[in-house]
């Protein structure tokens, strides 16, 4: 009889591997094709289609790679590796692309300032509009001269000019931007002097870069404040363990131990958020 049972229940068991694998296979496969889509879309934007080639086989098996990594790492709690595994694993893609674009937004921003001056100059020497936009292409470096080139492409193929620079500035979410092509949607419509509006756009943004630049400074001692507290805790643990292995075996072998650590990363995570948001003004 119990060996009747035992039949039964190892047949159920493999039954519902059988079934659950492959639908597990083809959900996992679905959301990963998703994630491929929605990186290499991200890549496109950022013009970085040629290296996104090679970045989306890494993006696909970090998961993968990571979740073995962390059963590899922390054999006593196999869930618990496998899981954080996963989710730094997911996460890494979406980081690196948030990166890319901050730091693609951020030398945009630093080439406002020239590029304002070129389109200035051109409409001093009598050019249009759409000839600066060229001349601007030809003189700035990246990636300037990748957005503003799409917009000419955009407005040769027959797009408005203020929907080629409405497509810029939702790809290049800047506030300076934005009064950029507010001011010349309202110059083509009211027939203002472009070259005085960005003559003095050009002193706006000068006078801004200077105001975040002293907010930044006295906002340092802060920051630095939520990177100690970031790491000082990790490094102490480490330290102690490396001295004495034993220190946190009443910790982690216990409930309530464990569910203090829990607790203690919880708080910390919580604190670096609230030292960063304390410490960031917008300006």
């Amino acid at each position: 009889m119990v060996f009747i049972i035992l039949i039964l229940f190892l047949g159920s068991i493999g039954y519902l591997a059988y079934v659950s694998i492959p639908v597990g296979t083809d959900k996992y496969s679905k959301l990963q094709k998703k994630r491929m889509d929605t990186t290499a879309s991200g890549l496109d934007r950022l013009f970085m289609a040629n290296q996104g080639r090679k970045m989306l086989p890494f993006f696909t098996i970090s998961p993968v790679v990571l979740a073995l990594a962390g059963y590899v790492l922390l054999r006593k709690f196999p869930l618990i590796g496998i899981g954080a595994g996963l989710a730094v694993g997911f996460i890494i893609p979406a980081a690196i692309m948030k990166n890319l674009a901050f730091r693609r937004r951020m030398k945009f921003q630093g080439q406002l300032v020239d590029a304002l001056m070129i389109l200035s100059s051109a409409l001093k020497a009598g050019m249009s509009l759409n000839q600066a936009f060229e001349i601007l292409v030809e003189e700035m470096p990246d990636p300037m001269r990748e957005e503003f080139a799409l917009v000419v492409r955009e407005n040769s193929m027959g797009m408005p000019l203020d929907e080629c620079l409405d497509n810029l500035r939702k790809r290049m979410p800047i506030d300076d931007l934005g009064l950029i092509t507010s001011a010349v949607s309202v110059a083509r419509e009211t027939g203002g002097n472009l070259t005085d509006i960005f003559a003095q756009l050009v002193i706006t943004i000068r006078d801004k870069i200077k105001l975040e630049r002293k907010v930044r400074a006295l906002t340092v001692q802060g920051r630095l404040q939520g990177l100690i507290m970031c790491i000082l805790p990790i490094a102490f643990a480490l330290f102690v363990k490396q001295v004495n292995p034993e220190s946190f075996d009443i910790m982690l072998n216990s409930p309530i131990g464990r569910k203090l650590l829990i607790w203690a990363a919880c708080s910390e995570i919580i604190g670096i958020i609230l030292i960063r948001k304390l410490s960031k003004v917008e300006v």
